[in-house]
């Protein structure tokens, strides 16, 4: 996460958090460009996927 808060800098933002009220993990992403967004959240998907099954 750390690297890609790097990228978007003070263009834009990441939340990863669980959720309160269902079994998941929310992945948030904001920043002017939605393509590379949807790239940074699949990412980060595929790490969370990975360490938690």
């Amino acid at each position: 996460m750390k690297k890609y808060q790097e990228e978007l800098g003070d263009n834009g933002q990441i939340l990863v958090r669980a959720s309160g009220t269902e079994p998941l993990i929310r992945i948030m992403a904001e920043g002017p460009q939605q393509e590379r967004l949807e790239e940074i959240a699949s990412a980060i998907a595929e790490v969370v996927n990975s360490e938690l099954g």
